[in-house]
């Protein structure tokens, strides 16, 4: 079984129709969804037909509820916190050029806490975004359940999420986090990849968008795996989580590293196809 811990909140995707006019309006379409990097990979895993379980917290609130029924529609066994305070929303501002700028509003979901660590009994594979290790108390409980999995001959994987949390958590903590997790996998895009690359980790995937996802062994082996092309891309939201669930679920399958990277692409290429479709 596949376990993921982190965040689900409301992806609130604004697709702008022009650029930005200050002090005055500026047409765009506007989607809501379910969101969060941990909640993504879940939901892409499970869709590929994978056992996957979610660990998180949620607020108190309509949307908390309306976004765990979501998750569990999903065929994701969903173990979520309900606690005091707001569920957290992410608002994503799509340019025309396709540039995005994330404004995050966490709120309950850095507070997960007190989770047993029977909750991840049976747990083959767990993945931690980097979300999950940057913020407290939600940090300590990701990597005391994370010793739980390893404990138990459980693999992990990390995806190191964004520059800018890590950035503000501190390139050197989140280094130290990594080697107190020793994850067998680890995912970035090529701006995070640059963090972590001189760790020496067991495998570095790289994604790169259009181009050849570059596999890193940490022998020093490279290894390039070809994507296909998605033509009309609006909307990346969700593309990254996407691969790794894919190439989560290849992998538990018994796939080798480049068909699971090429799992991943396929995964990936499908959230992209739907983002660019406008809402009704």
């Amino acid at each position: 079984m596949l376990c993921v811990i982190g965040d689900l909140v409301e992806d609130v995707v604004v697709r702008l129709s022009q650029s930005i006019v200050p002090g005055s309006d500026s047409p765009a379409v506007i989607d809501r969804r379910l969101g969060g990097s941990a909640a993504n990979v879940a939901v892409a895993a499970a869709a590929a037909g994978c056992a996957t379980r979610f660990i998180g917290r949620v607020g108190d609130d309509l949307l908390g509820a309306q976004l765990v029924e979501q998750l569990e529609d999903a065929e994701v066994d969903a173990r979520v916190q309900h606690g005091r305070g707001r569920t957290g929303s992410v608002v994503v501002l799509v340019e025309v050029d396709g540039e995005r700028t994330m404004l995050p509003d966490r709120a309950a979901s850095t507070q997960l806490r007190d989770v047993d660590a029977s909750s991840v009994d049976g747990v083959t594979w767990l993945h931690v975004p980097a979300y999950s290790l940057c913020a407290e108390p939600i940090g300590t409980t990701t990597r005391a359940l994370a010793r739980h999995v390893r404990r138990r001959w459980g693999r992990i994987s990390v995806d190191v999420s964004s520059v800018a949390v890590v950035r503000q958590f501190g390139v050197d903590a989140f280094a130290d986090a990594l080697r107190e997790l020793q994850p067998d996998v680890v995912f970035a895009n090529a701006p995070e990849a640059e963090l972590v690359r001189a760790l020496g980790l067991p495998l570095l995937v790289v994604k790169r968008g259009a181009d050849p996802v570059e596999l890193v062994h940490g022998d020093g082996r490279t290894e390039q795996v070809a994507v296909d092309a998605v033509d009309g891309v609006r909307d990346t939201t969700g593309a990254g989580d996407a691969f790794a669930g894919g190439y989560l679920v290849a992998l538990l399958g018994g796939a080798e590293t480049t068909q699971a990277a090429a799992a991943g692409a396929v995964a990936a290429a499908t959230v992209l196809r739907a983002n660019s479709v406008d809402p009704e």
